[in-house]
């Protein structure tokens, strides 16, 4: 009975475990001061917070050439972000993260980070590509505006 037991709990769907950030639950009709109040909060909680256009890309990092910037560090134009992929084994193939956002190069973005600077990741409740992000964008601007970011000519 234990060996039947543990193959099921081994290889059944619900031993694939999903993580808590995987699941993003959006009310359907939520009211002004909802939005405000929860936009409000990913602010708080966000490490950082931009619109940006994807200029790099691999399996572990992507980079940014920032446009705006809400929140974060205000000396660099660029940003690298973490996938989150790990090697399977040393020198292996990077394995994606299941919960990451996939983003694609030469596209824009409203980004809303989380972790530390170093290793941040996309929330991928938040983040959204640029043409779709004016209502957000507007929304932050009332927190705190937004600072234009001028590239650095080469």
């Amino acid at each position: 009975m234990k060996p039947l037991l543990l193959f099921v709990l081994l290889f059944s769907p619900a031993s694939v475990a999903h993580s808590p950030e995987c699941v993003c639950i959006k009310d359907p009709h939520p009211s002004a001061e909802k939005v405000k109040a929860e936009r409000h909060q990913a602010f708080d909680k966000a490490t950082a917070i931009f619109a940006g256009k994807v200029v790099a890309l691999d399996a572990y990092k992507v980079t940014f050439q920032l446009e705006k910037r809400w929140k974060g560090d205000s000396s660099s134009a660029e940003v690298v972000l973490s996938t989150g992929a790990k090697p399977f084994f040393e020198g292996g193939p990077p394995l994606p993260k299941e919960c990451s956002y996939h983003f694609n190069l030469g596209e824009a973005y409203l980004v809303y980070t989380y972790g530390p600077v170093e290793k941040m990741e996309a929330n991928i409740c938040l983040t959204q590509p640029i043409k779709s992000a004016a209502d957000d964008e507007n929304g932050l601007d009332q927190i705190k505006p937004h600072v234009t970011i001028t590239p650095k000519s080469q």
